[in-house]
């Protein structure tokens, strides 16, 4: 993958985030929104995004890894479009390079869902935005490649997307014990 034409997309609302969103812009960060997708893709940019965004926080559990996946379908629509391979990655160490605590219940899920950002309490070394000294092991698998289809149906979108997740869960599985993560376990939610 060219480094140069290598962006990575978030929620809009994470750049709200206090400190956070002006160190993300720094890095190039940029919005995830679906025009912008479209346009880095068609001036040849590999994107990278986390499918299940700020929703994904919604499940996050300790000592697990909790993907939110199943209802996240447009990327894989939108690479059926433009023609280009889907690479499933996975970051292991990741959830224990902060501290977090969240708020339980359905009502804040609700909330969630309106204001588009969830509210999380994270912190790293001595309660700063500054993550803890943690191993990350990122494994990239084998690209998905996709005929280009400017109007995939539904069953097609579906087929791609079930692949993709299971290549997802076999990435998972082939390398949790050399991450040293034997008895962490992959939860498609």
């Amino acid at each position: 993958m060219p480094i140069s034409k290598m962006r990575f997309l978030v929620s809009s609302a994470s750049f709200y985030i206090p400190f956070l969103g002006q160190v993300w812009r720094w890095l190039g960060f940029t919005s995830v929104a679906k025009k912008n997708l479209i346009s880095l893709l068609a001036s040849g940019h590999s994107c990278i995004i986390v499918p299940g965004g700020n929703r994904e926080t919604l499940f996050m559990e300790h000592g697990s890894e909790n993907v939110y996946l199943k209802e996240r379908r447009g990327f894989v629509r939108i690479a059926m479009e433009m023609g280009h391979p889907l690479v499933p990655v996975f970051c292991f160490g990741q959830t224990n390079t902060y501290k977090w605590w969240k708020v339980p219940g359905k009502l804040v899920q609700n909330l969630t869902r309106f204001i588009k950002i969830n509210p999380i309490l994270f912190w790293g070394i001595f309660g700063s935005p500054i993550p803890f000294k943690n191993p990350l092991y990122v494994v990239v698998g084998r690209p998905i490649h996709v005929n280009k289809n400017p109007k995939p149906t539904t069953e097609q979108v579906a087929k791609v997307h079930s692949e993709f997740v299971e290549a997802l869960q076999n990435l998972f599985e082939k390398h949790k014990a050399r991450a040293g993560c034997t008895t962490l376990e992959l939860k498609i939610v």
